[in-house]
């Protein structure tokens, strides 16, 4: 939401702000599994959505990152 609001640099840094939490929560689903609080399944089922996020914010980053076309 807070990305969706802003333009160019100010989206941009949004968007990497974003990406690192993504990168958190990947981290979070591993050592679940470690500790055994997810199941193999659950994280596979988590790790489906959180990579498919992963893609689209990507997606939003590569769109944020190219010049206006006029």
């Amino acid at each position: 939401m807070d990305a969706n609001a802003r333009r160019g640099k100010a989206r941009l840094s949004k968007l990497n702000l974003a990406d690192a939490e993504l990168d958190k929560v990947r981290l979070y689903l591993r050592l679940a599994v470690r500790w055994h609080w997810l199941s193999s399944g659950q994280y596979r089922h988590a790790a489906q959505y959180v990579t498919e996020m992963g893609r689209l914010l990507g997606g939003w980053k590569k769109v944020t990152r190219q010049p206006a076309a006029d």
